[in-house]
This record gives C-alpha cells, structure tokens and sequence, in this order.
C-alpha cells in the first residue's frame, strides 16, 4: 500500500493547536507532534495518530510543530544553501543533474516543469513554453554505490556537506517516526513501515527562487513552481521566515 501525502514542517513551533487556512474552503490541520513523540502509552500516541491519519485522508497537509528538528538547525540548512546559490552559475554547472533515475545535482534555472501530465511530449511542450523559475539542488544517500551526490568544492562552501549530509538524516529520523504515526492511525502495528523505508532512499532538495519581474509571471502558463504531486510517501518541506 502506498500512502502518499505530503507534510509541511514548521521550524518555528506553534503554542496551541489550530488551523491554518489557505483558503475560506480549505483548512490544514496543526499537529503537535510532541504528543506522538513524548507520549506515555500506545493509547495517548494513537490518539495523534489517528488526527494525522485523519488529515491526509481530508487535505493531504498538516502542519507540524514541535516536531524535534531545532530552529537553529534549519536555519542553518538555508545559510549554508544560500551560500550554494550565491555561487557563478558557472561553478553550480559543473555539478549539473545528469539522470533522472539519479536526482543527484544542480538543475539550472529553465530546465524543469512540473505538471500533473504524464504525457512526454505535452511536459517537454510546457517546458518549452513556460519553464519553471527557480534553481534547485538535489542530494540523495551519500553511500549509494550507483548514483554520486555532486558536491561542491568544501572551498567554495565550507561546512556544505557537512551540514547536508547531517540534515538528510536528521529528516529520516523524522520520517521513521512520522510513518509510524501513520502505521497506528492505519490501525497497524507501529513498526509496520519500519523495514520498507529503512534503505534511506530519500531526495533532500534545495529550492532557490531569485527575484523576477512580476510581469514575467502574469504570462501564460508561466509559473515557479507548476501545480504537482510528489512522489514517495511524505514531503517534509521547511518554510524560511525573514525577520526584519
């Protein structure tokens, strides 16, 4: 069975459970993951499972906070990949996507579109018409003995690897337990997807939208980031927040 859902993370943790609304229509529960991860008994974390379960099933999203992956921690996640796409585009090239079967490396501005078509020829025609305007990088399980992560020279970003390498596998630890939440509110057995997921074939992607004019956006079809659906069983995507 494959569940497929995405879930948002908070990095900056909310007091009291609510909803957040992106629209009048469409809510996005918050979910205190703290109550799943700190519980005393299978009872109380079933409880929270059941929530996230409930979600997924009604909006595909929730919100997560008090998840256990530090604010300083993502923050400097996104210094250390602002340094990456502060870098000549020339030096990013080198590092350049090869594979699809690899998403390993940097895919430049204008090489992707993301669509829901399925269709080659109408995805390649999109992307001929209106690419998507952002930069992406994209880091996999370092010890794959087929596809190579396309890391930057440490002099060029020092503590880069480091501090990707590190998060990767923060955000599995994470996702271990974010499956078992769901595992319990499936009514199964809490370990259930313990051993399906355990190979780490995960994809950590750094996303860059630099700035644009608006009126490039307002053309047809044009966008950052088209509508989609990812694939895999969860998205954990972290938000940055500027502080003025």
């Amino acid at each position: 069975m494959l569940f497929r859902a995405s879930v948002h993370v908070r990095s900056f943790g909310l007091r009291k459970r609510c909803f957040a609304s992106a629209a009048a229509s469409f809510r996005i529960p918050v979910i205190d993951f703290s109550r799943f991860r700190e519980a005393r008994s299978l009872a109380e974390k079933k409880e929270t499972a059941n929530e996230i379960v409930s979600a997924f099933k009604n909006s595909g999203f929730i919100y997560v906070s008090n998840h256990g992956i530090s604010e300083d921690t993502v923050s400097n996640v996104f210094r250390k990949s602002a340094e990456f796409f502060k870098l000549p585009e020339s030096v990013k090239a080198q590092l350049a996507w090869e594979d699809p079967r690899s998403n390993r490396g940097y895919v430049q501005i204008g090489r992707e579109r993301v669509t829901q078509s399925a269709n080659a020829a109408e995805i390649s025609a999109l992307r001929e018409k209106a690419p998507d305007f952002k930069e992406t990088m994209e880091i996999g399980r370092d010890w794959d003995s087929e596809w190579k992560n396309q890391w930057p020279k440490e002099s060029d970003v020092p503590g880069f690897n480091k501090t990707m390498l590190n998060f990767f596998q923060t955000c599995h630890n994470l996702h271990v337990e974010m499956m078992q939440s769901v595992a319990l509110g499936l009514d199964l057995s809490q370990d259930f997807f313990d051993r399906k997921i355990d190979q780490q074939c995960h994809n950590l992607r750094l996303l860059s939208y630099p700035p644009i004019k608006r009126a490039f956006l307002d053309g047809d079809g044009q966008a950052r980031a088209g509508a989609h659906s990812d694939y895999g069983t969860l998205t954990l995507l972290f938000q940055y927040y500027l502080r003025r």
